[in-house]
């Protein structure tokens, strides 16, 4: 029962009335009930502080299920090889990734406005939910189109518990303390990208386990973990929450926002992703469908700005120039990490030799690094974008005889300025915009990097095809370049290995020299960022002042 009476400020003659007429409470009762149920545009503070165990206890929770979806996606990558041959997928196998990535984009402006509309309890096990069910869906999955589908609905899961988790955290401590709890996340998430690759590699040594394929099992065991972590959180994390009817809630979100957005990520998305591959640029498909999706952008920022009610992406985010280019800076990082997280084993493997296992434990450094790096947050974040910049910059060093020492230095510096940008650049967007708008400025800060994965694996693979042929001798034969094209060569079987080995370096050499005007954008842009102060608990109240002083002005 809430103690929030806000909703009588009228009725206090027909109250009296009532306790003096019993006969009359039956219909105080019903104005008051559809009072109630009248949609507020007021947003809820969901800030709970908790005592220390309890506060463990809860990030504890939220780091099981943080790893759980670290686990998921870093398995499944590995993976996809042997799922193609199965399921004879081809190079269509790539559609698991892209469909996943879809999935996480399209509900991204909706996860932190529902969070704030019916809580975030409710969301973050709805977004297990979606994880668990498509997962189960995926290992039951017998053709390629069931599978990038129900990749899809795991997406959704996943993008939903980033984010929440994100706002959850937010919740629980101040900006000023969270770089002492923040280690915990981190670690989960470090573990999870780093045990997800093992356990692919172990599990697909094997043909068959129990009578069912091997690589079946990494869908099988995340929505275990899934469920036990759920069931946790539901006792450990004592969430606030929020008051109102569920009619009065639905009619708070932006249904017609919301339909807007998933058109545009939706058409966008797909002729990104297909464009250069299976359609041609120049085609009637791509065309129309950017062009559906460039108007549905303009019609969802119309709706935001003239008719939403509670907006699900406030326009006033993009106003603060500090706030801006932290959210473009997001976007320009992401293409860099998710062309590393792709471009980085499959280079170690096809250019080097290594095998799933050697290639796993060569990319540990930028894994482990990105996640103990970011547990302190003063003064970290513009020289994590150095430290990210330099580390780019050493991949360049990369060729097809490189020491394993070259490689674990450099990926050890890129990892270190991973962690410090990736946690602290969500820190620092918070410092820059009103705490009421902290739960949809990391929805919108993980859809804009999602966008930024999206586009950055449209370039990079265009470029590294590219690139590769023509670097290919003439003398190579047409079916050995199919081959090469499709993604079926592997080294020692052919007499042109070398050539095409070469061919492919160069192909890699071109995509890792792709990421540093990204992250020279992003060092430029620190010097649009000034310095913002953690505060605590005490200076809340001051900050919204000072928010709300800025939004009459």
């Amino acid at each position: 029962m809430t103690n929030d009476v806000s909703f009588l400020p009228n009725e206090p003659e027909a109250i009296t009335t009532a306790i003096a007429q019993p006969e009359r409470l039956h219909t105080v009762r019903s104005r008051v009930a559809n009072t109630t149920d009248r949609p507020s545009d007021e947003i809820h503070d969901q800030s709970s502080r908790l005592p220390f165990r309890r506060l463990i206890a809860a990030y504890l929770c939220l780091s099981i299920i943080y790893f759980t979806s670290s686990l998921d996606i870093n398995s499944v990558a590995l993976a996809l090889p042997v799922i193609a041959r199965d399921l004879g997928a081809g190079s269509s196998i790539t559609w698991t990734g892209t469909a996943y990535l879809m999935g996480q984009a399209a509900f991204q402006p909706l996860y932190g406005r529902l969070s704030d509309i019916i809580g975030r309890k409710p969301v973050l096990m709805l977004s297990v939910g979606f994880l668990v069910f498509g997962d189960i869906l995926c290992a039951n999955s017998h053709t390629p189109a069931w599978l990038y589908a129900c990749r899809a609905i795991s997406g959704i899961g996943g993008g939903g518990i980033s984010s929440i988790i994100s706002i959850i955290v937010s919740d629980l401590v101040s900006l000023k303390d969270r770089g002492k709890y923040q280690g915990m996340l981190n670690a989960s998430i470090g573990a999870g990208s780093a045990i997800g690759p093992f356990l692919a590699a172990a599990l697909i040594q094997k043909m068959r386990i129990a009578g069912i394929s091997s690589w079946r099992w990494i869908f099988y065991i995340p929505p275990v973990l899934a469920c036990v972590s759920a069931i946790a959180s539901l006792f450990f994390l004592p969430l606030t929450d929020v008051s109102g009817s569920w009619k009065a809630k639905a009619r708070q979100i932006d249904w017609m926002g919301l339909a807007a957005s998933l058109v545009a990520t939706i058409c966008i998305l797909i002729p990104l992703n297909l464009g250069g591959t299976s359609w041609a640029w120049s085609s009637p498909a791509v065309i129309s469908l950017m062009i559906i999706g460039g108007v549905a952008v303009a019609v969802f920022t119309i709706i935001e700005k003239k008719y939403a009610r509670i907006p699900l992406i406030p326009l006033r985010l993009f106003t603060s120039k500090a706030s801006a280019i932290l959210l473009i800076q997001s976007a320009l990082y992401n293409i860099v990490w998710q062309v590393d997280m792709y471009f980085l084993p499959t280079y170690l493997q096809d250019v080097r030799g290594f095998s799933p296992l050697q290639a796993s434990a060569l990319m540990l450094p930028i894994l482990l690094f990105s996640s103990v790096s970011g547990i302190f947050y003063d003064y970290i974040y513009h020289p994590g974008i150095f430290l990210w910049l330099f580390g780019v910059c050493l991949k360049m060093m990369f060729s097809q005889t490189t020491s394993v020492g070259t490689y674990l230095g450099a990926l050890l510096v890129e990892g270190w300025g991973i962690g410090c940008v990736f946690q602290p650049g969500l820190v620092a967007l918070h410092a820059h915009c009103p705490p009421k708008d902290r739960a949809v400025a990391t929805s919108t800060r993980n859809l804009f990097r999602m966008l930024g994965s999206v586009i950055g694996m449209t370039i990079a693979t265009a470029l590294q095809s590219a690139v590769t042929q023509a670097a290919l001798s003439d003398n190579v034969p047409a079916s050995v370049l199919s081959q090469v094209k499709m993604g079926t060569w592997r080294f020692g079987t052919t007499s042109w290995d070398q050539d095409i080995s070469y061919a492919r370096f160069k192909g890699f050499q071109a995509v890792f020299a792709m990421e540093i005007p990204f992250m020279v954008l992003c060092f430029l842009g620190c010097f649009g960022i000034p310095s913002a102060t953690l505060g605590g608990d005490d200076q809340i109240t001051e900050r919204d002042d000072h928010f709300s002083l800025q939004e009459r002005n």
